[in-house]
């Protein structure tokens, strides 16, 4: 993968991780984002340039794959190549690593596009960016490959008329805040994320193995594969609701979907399908779901 540069170097901090203990899933996404800004100053797309370019950079889709905890203190890196390029889309690959051993914690398959931010659609690449992107070019390797969600797992068929009809349930009623916006004056994709990390509470819940019993239990819960289509911007002010479906549990793995909403006019923000597990919390080592949750999923 010769093309793939270097576009993020930092550190997990304290806040960042959740009561799991390792760093919580929406800032697997805020690296990722702030990888990408880099990204955009390599491609000649720099956000300080906006105002005079009239072109932002936006996110359409993501499929992550975590592929091992991150605590706190530990070093990150992330390098970034492009794997293909299109007229108004290119698919990008980041992979993140802990620094000090080099052992791969994370690989994003993100597509992204080029957002006119006077119509608020999508335009061609500039030709300079073309240019840069082709000397940018990498191929993915085997671990960024699907593994429980193929892309065609992601249902973009998202209404709230199905949501009732499927019985999905609501976890989560918020609002975007001014601060979760970014250069495009809406609300970055880290917080996407944040409302689905939160919804997921209420998700396993639901599925009949709580919070306060995981941990009565000894037990946590740990997202191994997500896969996100983005379909509208949302704004400052404007209020969120996410509706949460259980897809199937087998063995170690469940399967679950959200689906984000505008809760102002009821359009369909973004969709997300994931893959999850509970491990020990003392070995860090997946265990069987019960069969309680089995039954009921």
């Amino acid at each position: 993968m010769t093309g793939m540069i270097d576009t993020y170097r930092g550190y997990v901090s304290m806040q960042e991780c959740d009561e799991m203990g390792h760093m919580n899933i929406q800032h697997y996404i805020s690296k990722s984002s702030d990888s990408s800004y880099n990204l955009r100053v390599a491609l000649g797309l720099a956000a300080l340039d906006q105002a005079q370019s009239g072109l932002g950079y936006v996110a359409l889709e993501h499929h992550i794959r975590f592929h091992r905890e991150l605590r706190t203190s530990d070093l990150v890196t992330i390098r970034s190549g492009v794997v293909e390029l299109r007229d108004r889309t290119m698919r990008i690959y980041q992979e993140m690593r802990e620094v000090l051993d080099d052992r791969l914690a994370a690989t994003y398959v993100v597509d992204t596009g080029c957002l006119d931010l006077a119509t608020r659609r999508l335009t061609a690449w500039p030709d300079e960016t073309r240019r840069r992107a082709e000397a940018m070019k990498a191929v993915l390797p085997p671990e960024a490959l699907p593994r429980a969600l193929p892309p065609e797992a992601l249902s973009r068929d998202v209404s709230l008329a199905r949501a009732d009809a499927d019985g999905m349930v609501e976890t989560n009623r918020s609002v975007v805040n001014t601060w979760e916006c970014d250069t495009n004056n809406h609300m970055n994709a880290r917080f996407y994320m944040a409302r689905f990390s939160d919804a997921q509470g209420h998700m396993w819940a639901h599925a009949g193995l709580g919070r306060h019993e995981q941990a009565a239990r000894g037990l946590a819960t740990a997202t191994v594969e997500m896969r996100l289509a983005y379909f509208r911007e949302l704004r400052a002010g404007e209020t969120i609701v996410v509706r949460t479906g259980i897809l199937g549990a087998e063995g170690k793995t469940i399967r679950y979907r959200h689906w984000l909403f505008s809760g102002d006019t009821g359009e369909p923000a973004c969709a997300a399908e994931g893959a999850g597990l509970l491990f020990d919390k003392a070995s860090r080592k997946a265990v069987a779901l019960p069969d309680s949750l089995l039954a009921r999923a």
